[in-house]
């Protein structure tokens, strides 16, 4: 349950000369690219939250916004949206893609983008829990992707009152939703990515791998992950994360093989600390990546002298 209360917080060119009408016609052309090209990139944010954290949701989605727009999307105005297609503000994501045929007639070819935000108090626990997801959808009604960033976990000082919980809280919340809007462009890149279909520019197959990392802990994740995504040739995007302590999962869109992969990924994990052989179990299949690092007990251990102990 959260502790937050309500916040209420044309002149004709065919009378010119040939070759002015002929430079008229390519800027022409060259504009209406560029406006095809916008619309495509429109997008629009819906912030999803139970009431009491509609404030919460509604600063996550101004801040992705401006993240957006400074990638070059265009975001709509959702007020504006649903009072011209006769939708109430508060109306659920159901509804509103129940009307997503006339949201494109108002915006063109784009995004809609459902923003989810939720926090929780385990019992006796001085701590609070917060997590930032996002359902991305075309204005033609398709699914595309989701994205949950890792939930975070506030400390609770002695004597904190609502202004110091705000204090606490909204670093964090816009952190997260700066990391999510950049996640979210990577996914818009490639809408199709996760399809049987996809491809790459040159026509290459874009290969999507299940990836589960088990037991390691945030720094060797995050080594891990930064190789993968800054290192690895062929890489594509990564989408539907989720951080389950002490899981992390996500897709891995890649142009390369589950063979190359193996062959990449036994090679980074000795390089953050990790040997593949002795340290942790990895699993490379087509489709799939499992990283589970053993403990101390599980260690498998060195072999030794089985000629003299056996």
């Amino acid at each position: 349950m959260s502790i937050r209360p309500d916040k209420v917080s044309l002149m004709s060119i065919f009378s010119l000369p040939k070759s002015v009408f002929a430079l008229a016609f390519i800027i022409a052309v060259a504009l209406s690219g560029t406006v095809h090209n916008a619309q495509a990139n429109t997008v629009i944010l819906f912030p999803e939250a139970p009431a009491s954290l509609s404030w919460m949701s509604q600063k996550a989605s101004d801040v992705m916004a401006s993240r957006l727009s400074k990638a070059g999307y265009m975001v709509k105005d959702t007020s504006t949206v649903l009072n011209r297609i006769g939708m109430p503000a508060q109306s659920n994501r159901t509804a509103i893609l129940s009307q997503s045929d006339a949201i494109r007639a108002t915006i063109g070819n784009g995004f809609i983008i459902f923003i989810e935000y939720d926090e929780w108090m385990e019992p006796g626990m001085r701590s609070l829990s917060m997590r930032l997801a996002a359902q991305i959808y075309t204005t033609s009604n398709g699914f595309v992707s989701s994205w949950v960033e890792p939930s975070q976990v506030i400390l609770i000082p002695e004597n904190c009152n609502q202004n110091c919980l705000d204090g606490l809280l909204l670093p964090e919340l816009e952190a997260q939703a700066d990391s999510l809007a950049s996640s979210i462009v990577q996914v818009l890149k490639r809408p199709t990515g996760s399809s049987d279909r996809a491809s790459d520019g040159d026509g290459t197959p874009i290969q999507t791998f299940k990836v589960e990392l088990i037991d390691l802990d945030n720094d060797e994740m995050l080594e891990l992950i930064d190789l993968m995504e800054h290192e690895f040739p062929g890489f594509v995007a990564i989408t539907q994360t989720e951080s389950r302590s002490p899981r992390l999962r996500f897709t891995y869109h890649t142009t390369v093989t589950a063979q190359k992969l193996n062959e990449w990924l036994r090679v980074s994990l000795m390089e953050i600390g990790i040997d593949p052989d002795t340290d942790a179990a990895l699993q490379v299949k087509s489709g799939s990546i499992s990283v589970k690092r053993y403990d101390s007990i599980e260690s498998r251990g060195s072999t030794g002298n089985t000629l003299k102990f056996n």
